[in-house]
This record gives C-alpha cells, sequence and structure tokens, in this order.
C-alpha cells in the first residue's frame, strides 16, 4: 500500500545501481551536475537556484515543523560501484492512489549508458509490485529522443 510508504521511503536495488532517499550530504555530489544548463535544455526552464545551489534543497526553513507524510517518491540514482549520486527519479502527483507522474534527471556524463532505463524500470516495478498504483504517466519534448526511447522501453 502507498500509505505504507507516506514516511519511510524504500531503497531499491539493482545491478549498477541503488535508488535512495538522498540526504544533506549527497549534496555535493549533486553540485557537480544538478546545476547544468544541459539537463534542462527540454524542460522549458533554467535550473532553479535550489538546484544550482544543492545544499539549499535540504534546509528545512521551519525546523520546528515535523515531517509531513507524502505519497511522493524521490529517490537519487547512485551508481553501486563509486556511491555517488549521479541523478534523480521521482514518482509524484499522486493522484487517488491509482495514478502518478515519473520525472528523471542524470548527470550528463552517464547519459546514453542506459542507466535511466535501468532506475525507472526498477521503481515501475516496486510501483506496480508494492503499491495500489495502477498507471504511471510521464511526458517528454519531442525532441528529446533519448527520453522518449527510455519511456518507451519502460
Amino acid at each position: 500500500m502507498i500509505k505504507d510508504y507516506e514516511l519511510d521511503k524504500p531503497t531499491l536495488e539493482t545491478q549498477r545501481l541503488i535508488l535512495r532517499p538522498m540526504t544533506a550530504e549527497d549534496a555535493p555530489d549533486l553540485k557537480e551536475w544538478l546545476g547544468r544548463d544541459e539537463i534542462y535544455t527540454y524542460w522549458g526552464r533554467k535550473a532553479s537556484k535550489g538546484e544550482r545551489e544543492p545544499e539549499l534543497l535540504f534546509v528545512d526553513p521551519r525546523p520546528w515543523v515535523k515531517r509531513k507524510p507524502s505519497q511522493d517518491f524521490e529517490w537519487g540514482i547512485v551508481l553501486r560501484e563509486t556511491g555517488k549520486v549521479i541523478g534523480m527519479l521521482g514518482i509524484f502527483n499522486v493522484q487517488n492512489q491509482r495514478m502518478a507522474s515519473v520525472a528523471y534527471r542524470l548527470h550528463p556524463a552517464y547519459w546514453r549508458q542506459g542507466i535511466v532505463t535501468e532506475a525507472l524500470q526498477r521503481a515501475v516495478d516496486f510501483i506496480f509490485a508494492e503499491t495500489e498504483l495502477q498507471r504511471l504517466e510521464a511526458s517528454a519534448d519531442v525532441r528529446n529522443t533519448a527520453s522518449l526511447r527510455v519511456l518507451e522501453k519502460c
């Protein structure tokens, strides 16, 4: 059930990857790539301040507020061999415990190596086996042929 994961998000593994919730200790890895312009070519926007300065993503502006349950999943894509966070994968905008959206981004040095396909396929397997979600949707700019191919394979 998706409610089982509202506070404690799972760690998923593949042969090359670990998908896990990110922490402030991941900010240096994210800083290497998350703010790079080429990642946002097809997003229709530039990197946000938090993406250019990822340590801000982990600062709670209201530390006195309890962590809110969330049905969204956001994993760091970690290269098992090095332990570095090289990407992000999210299942978000859950609607009526039936459907959700998918998004991903990856360090450009790791493009075209099947990493996002491997990560997304593992996440899809988890979602359909361990939650009641019945549909995942994603969109990609028609010019982003690599991302369209990932979605077709998964």
